[in-house]
């Protein structure tokens, strides 16, 4: 299943892992995968992505090591999510030793607020190309509002929103009978 060199996978989720930041990473693998190098599709995209928001553990390592299946299979997954995570890892460790030291200035504080806006772009941004993938019937915009208002609005616990709305959304899109 090796459609991507190993190589390939590796720098461009190694670059993926040390520019990304925040919520909005995932801006970055579409940017990277499916706008720049079209290796993967739209709709592959927002499939792998909604797998990995559904598993346990860090939405964005799950997402590197679907990626990297697709793309290279079990190496392209292994390699990928440890070239997304490893620049990272390093990054936080130098960072913390000097948190911890009492290195960071309030004035870093503040600036860290103006990353925070940043990275609510990117999710904006991310989210908004993602649209029109996943709500493309009446079914996908129930399910969203539902959510949205549960959860937004009502403030329902996000996992009894999805065990209460799981059911709904896997019944709405079964498969009917004739189709493929």
């Amino acid at each position: 299943m090796s459609r991507v060199r190993l190589s390939q996978i590796v720098r461009v989720f190694a670059w993926t892992g040390l520019t990304s930041v925040g919520g909005g990473r995932y801006a970055y693998f579409y940017e990277s995968l499916v706008s720049r190098r079209a290796w993967v599709t739209r709709e592959e995209f927002v499939r792998d992505l909604t797998l990995c928001q559904l598993l346990p553990g860090p939405n964005f390592s799950n997402l590197a090591v679907a990626l990297g299946f697709r793309l290279g299979g079990a190496s392209g997954a292994a390699w990928g999510a440890l070239a997304l995570i490893l620049p990272g890892a390093l990054i936080l460790l130098v960072l913390s030793a000097l948190y911890f030291r009492g290195d960071f200035s309030p004035a870093m504080a503040h600036g860290l607020r103006g990353v925070a806006a940043a990275i609510v772009g990117l999710v904006f941004i991310t989210t908004g190309r993602l649209v029109s993938v996943s709500l493309r019937s009446w079914r996908a915009i129930a399910i969203a509002a539902t959510v949205f208002l549960l959860v937004g609005v009502l403030r329902v616990n996000t996992a009894l929103t999805i065990t209460l709305v799981a059911p709904a959304s896997l019944w709405l899109f079964r498969a009917r009978a004739g189709s493929s």
